[in-house]
């Protein structure tokens, strides 16, 4: 093989065009981080916990609420959790002492969603909404399709009967 197909690891990093994919790709980046509500704010709070919060909520949790911790994460909350983790390394380090030593994990996600609840709600109700209007779009582009193929057979079946064809013309000739 030439020395030419391995030149991808070996470019220079500069002014030139992989300096403006970069600028792209992590504006891509920060629009994901803000979708899933990974923000400075969020960050800034995960810093604040401790291992004895995750603790003291488990305690309040065994009252009363604990069959609502071992449900299954959404779609949204677990494409938050990915990054989440790879952006907060405190998160990462707490989950790594606490499971499966103290708690399962499902139960620390329930427990950091209910901990992070007021930084990351707003993000996730926009996820939902999304969600709900990108079915509704699909449902009635399925309708507006099966009237459109109804509506076409129709006419094509009106105008076969309201004009006969040159051959039913010559049998009755």
């Amino acid at each position: 093989m030439a020395f030419s197909a391995f030149s991808w690891p070996f470019r220079r990093r500069g002014s030139g065009s992989g300096a403006g994919g970069g600028s792209s790709k992590s504006a891509a980046a920060a629009e994901e981080d803000e979708e899933l509500g990974v923000t400075p704010q969020l960050l800034d709070f995960l810093r604040t916990l401790s291992p004895d919060a995750f603790k003291a909520a488990t305690l309040q949790l065994q009252g009363g609420d604990a069959e609502a911790t071992a449900g299954e994460l959404t779609s949204w909350q677990e494409r938050h959790a990915v990054l989440v983790l790879s952006k907060a390394k405190e998160l990462s380090k707490i989950r790594y002492d606490l499971c499966p030593r103290h708690m399962k994990d499902k139960q620390f996600w329930r427990i950091y969603f209910l901990l992070a609840k007021s930084y990351i709600s707003p993000y996730e109700l926009c996820a939902i909404q999304k969600e709900k209007l990108r079915r509704m779009e699909t449902e009635n582009g399925k309708s507006k399709e099966v009237i459109t193929v109804e509506v076409e057979m129709q006419e094509s079946k009106g105008s076969r009967v309201s004009q006969p064809s040159e051959v039913d013309l010559e049998s009755q000739v």
